[in-house]
């Protein structure tokens, strides 16, 4: 028993394994023989005749249409056959696809970034794991729902629908082929930073080509947070510089409060102190404790950490702001300083106090080159327009960098001061900024020194 189950089986798997062109025509044959036989039969009934070999012939004999019936195994085992063929292209069509979606799914799932494929009314047709793992969404919910509602926050929404409307017109985009940052939407409604590359493709259906759009997404929340904490490092380590400057930036208010109070109570005490003079020495003291409360609050939100989304800043009152921190410093150095603003400037988009943080990294190193020079000591700095650009040079007269380090003074943790002076991030960190801010910097050397030259888009 058991070795005529194993017998069916092997049957059973050896017919599985033919192809269906010989499975086709095998049925086709199988059916051709029955419906000869049949004919036979009837043809033989109908005459009264026995079926035998002899009256076979005979009917043959006395109709020969019937060799036309003879043919039913190879015309039904031909077309069969035939049709087996057709099976097999589909069948084979069918198993391409299953294994190229098969591909392309493992190929979208294997990738990191989040990638989302939209149509040209930005209805989503397809995400991969990574998206759903960076936005919260499960797949069956977001397939024909349209992106901006889904991922773009609300303020860039409207900006969303007219650059894609302008593309669709025009084929032309400034977001298509190119990264940029941007803050993402999670579906419990928080927002994050994200990098996004959006690139163009055409699906074909039938005779005509539609446009759509596959998109790259990164979530960079750890990258900024790493940027943020280096450069609140950085920070400190400038605020730790500047102690001793500001520490006589509040000497000087100290010491008019300390002398206009000692001399209201020197004339108290002999009796000759009037009113007017009196409150001509509160007068003082109340415009001196506004001053030292200015330095104060503006040390404080100097060393705050930045969240807040950037905002348009004057490039102008940005150097004031920052050469105010160290003025007493550098004029302790004997350091002249010279200022050339603009008296019309556009404004730029960034970061008030990291952009502060960048001009006293620039002050805090000409000075130190100049203290190891024996040239004048001055240092200039110049904010004025360009084409679309807004630039901010720092010069000094510190004898210039060392052409061998000039390339490589933009590097983390690279410093040629001496040990214990410098942290080497703060040329690195103001880097990072400006990069930030889609701007640039770079340094050269001048006659007499060095020039660092900020160049940042206007914004308007």
């Amino acid at each position: 028993m058991m070795t005529k189950i194993s017998s069916l089986k092997l049957w059973l798997v050896t017919i599985a394994q033919i192809k269906y062109q010989a499975k086709y025509a095998l049925v086709g044959t199988i059916f051709g023989c029955l419906f000869l036989a049949v004919s036979w039969a009837i043809d033989l009934f109908s005459s009264g005749l026995m079926p035998t070999i002899a009256n076979i012939i005979l009917i043959h004999l006395d109709n020969p249409i019937i060799y036309i019936v003879d043919t039913a195994p190879l015309v039904l085992g031909s077309t069969f056959y035939y049709l087996g063929t057709v099976h097999a292209r589909l069948d084979a069509e069918a198993k391409s696809q299953r294994d190229s979606g098969a591909r392309f799914r493992a190929l979208m799932d294997s990738a990191f970034d989040a990638i989302i494929i939209f149509n040209a009314q930005g209805a989503v047709m397809e995400v991969n794991a990574a998206a759903e793992g960076i936005f919260g969404y499960q797949r069956r919910q977001v397939l024909g729902i349209d992106i901006a509602d889904l991922i773009i926050p609300h303020r860039y929404r409207e900006a969303y629908g007219q650059g894609l409307k302008m593309f669709l017109k025009t084929g032309k985009g400034s977001l298509i082929g190119q990264r940029f940052e941007i803050e993402a939407l999670h579906h419990d409604g928080h927002e994050f930073p994200v990098e996004v590359a959006i690139e163009k493709y055409e699906v074909v259906t039938g005779t005509e080509k539609k446009a759509a759009f596959v998109g790259f997404i990164r979530n960079i929340s750890e990258r900024k947070e790493a940027a943020a904490n280096l450069i609140q490092s950085s920070k400190l380590a400038t605020l730790g510089e500047m102690a001793t400057s500001v520490a006589h930036e509040l000497n000087q208010p100290l010491n008019v409060i300390r002398m206009a109070a000692g001399n209201s109570r020197r004339k108290m005490s002999e009796g000759i102190a009037d009113a007017e003079y009196l409150n001509d020495k509160l007068l003082r003291i109340e415009e001196q404790t506004a001053r030292a409360a200015t330095i104060i609050d503006h040390m404080r939100m100097f060393g705050r950490q930045a969240t807040e989304l950037p905002e348009s800043i004057d490039p102008r009152v940005v150097v004031v702001n920052a050469l105010d921190l160290v003025s007493e410093q550098l004029r302790l150095a004997g350091i002249e300083v010279m200022t050339v603003l603009a008296e019309d400037c556009a404004y730029v988009l960034g970061h008030a106090i990291q952009m502060e943080q960048v001009i006293l990294n620039l002050l805090t190193n000409a000075r130190d080159a100049i203290d190891e020079s024996e040239d004048r000591a001055k240092i200039t700095l110049r904010v004025f327009e360009g084409d679309k650009v807004v630039h901010i040079t720092v010069q000094d007269t510190g004898g210039g960098i060392p052409s061998d380090v000039l390339h490589r003074i933009f590097e983390p943790f690279y410093t040629t001061k001496e040990m214990g002076k410098g942290t080497g991030l703060g040329l690195s960190v103001s880097y990072g900024i400006v990069r930030d801010m889609k701007g640039t910097i770079i340094a050269e050397n001048i006659d007499d020194g060095a020039r660092f030259t900020i160049t940042l888009p206007m914004f308007s």
